[in-house]
């Protein structure tokens, strides 16, 4: 109840700051206790970019607010801080890191990078919390511990969302949320958003990620791309049953899933039935290398980066699909002995 009297207490607060109003412009005061740039470059989407001089360690400046996008201050040295430009005064403190030791709002009940900076710590705190909890219970806990883990960061995620629909924070929550969602769920909750949140840089990814899904859905024909002159209608739709993995060299489920594959490759793959890997966000040589240590035989096709993963509106690997003879999606997202059930119901093994 304890928790739980925290969360409500949380989302009251962040409301409250999405509901008051605040400036048109953002006022930035901040300090250095060592290593200060010479000046520094501030960015406010939309389009808005002040170059900043830092005098004895310090420096001031006067930008727009922006709700919806994160703005950023940036120094050829290498700092890079993003942060909302929330329209309240903000403090900024650097210890001589590239990360500021400190962002801190006059009136942080009304600012939203206050309550960023809260909802932030409150994710950060679950691992430290239930690692001390395994430790203290031990692992035949873990899959109740993980189960109260899930709870606790859905019910932060969700509080934070429910309260902030026409913000930065209601984007990133739900960004936080989407994996565990069905494509019919996410798209209810993109539409409650308040409009102005439509151009958000997260919420256009999102959305992509809908409609991709969407297109190729179980059921669906297959969707064709090309990857260096190889096209992936070469290998689907042929009249073969074919297990697609797309994974990454290092990706280590993806490699946990290999012997797996390997498994259904040498049992089934025949007339009927064949494999093909893709790999996505993975530099070649190390891909060839890779396939080459897991003694990989079966058809690849390589460097695809994000061109594949955009279009099945994949955001984690290994994402494994099953295509009929004809390239209908028969099964996405298999994992595990769920790979070989899937293929049985089509396949004969080889005797």
């Amino acid at each position: 109840m304890k928790t739980r009297s925290i969360l409500i207490a949380s989302a009251a607060c962040i409301l409250a700051a999405a509901c008051t109003k605040v400036s048109d412009t953002t006022v930035i005061n901040g300090s250095f206790e060592a290593n200060a740039p010479d000046s520094l470059e501030i960015f406010v989407p939309d389009n808005f970019h002040l170059t900043v001089h830092v005098v004895d360690g310090k420096f001031s400046a006067e930008v727009p607010a922006n709700l919806v996008e994160l703005s950023q201050i940036a120094s050829l040295g290498g700092l890079n801080t993003r942060f909302i430009s929330d329209g309240t005064p903000l403090t900024f403190t650097f210890d001589g890191r590239m990360q500021p030791s400190s962002i801190t709002s006059k009136y942080p009940k009304i600012s939203l990078q206050a309550k960023k900076a809260e909802y932030e710590d409150a994710l950060s705190e679950l691992p430290v919390k239930y690692n001390k909890l395994l430790e203290e219970l031990g692992e035949e806990k873990l899959d109740s511990l993980y189960d109260a883990y899930d709870a606790e960061e859905k019910a932060i995620n969700g509080s934070v969302f429910d309260a902030n629909k026409d913000n930065f924070l209601g984007a990133a929550s739900l960004a936080r949320m989407q994996f565990s969602y069905t494509v019919e769920k996410l798209d209810s909750l993109l539409n409650v958003l308040d409009p102005k949140l439509a151009d958000n840089s997260i919420v256009e990814k999102m959305k992509k990620s809908v409609e991709a899904k969407r297109a190729t859905q179980e059921g669906k024909m297959f969707t064709d791309f090309e990857a260096n002159g190889v096209k992936f209608s070469e290998f689907i739709g042929t009249g073969k049953y074919m297990l697609v993995d797309f994974w990454a060299s290092w990706c280590g489920p993806c490699k946990g899933e290999i012997p797996n594959i390997k498994n259904v490759y040498e049992k089934y793959a025949g007339s009927d039935f064949d494999v093909l890997s893709v790999a996505v966000w993975d530099k070649p040589q190390a891909t060839i290398d890779t396939a080459k240590a897991y003694n990989i035989k079966w058809n690849q096709i390589i460097d695809a980066q994000s061109v594949p993963t955009d279009i099945y509106g994949i955001e984690g690997i290994p994402h494994i699909i099953l295509f009929g003879p004809d390239g209908t999606i028969l099964k996405r997202e298999l994992r595990g002995e769920a790979i070989e059930e899937e293929i049985a119901k089509y396949v004969q093994a080889k005797k």
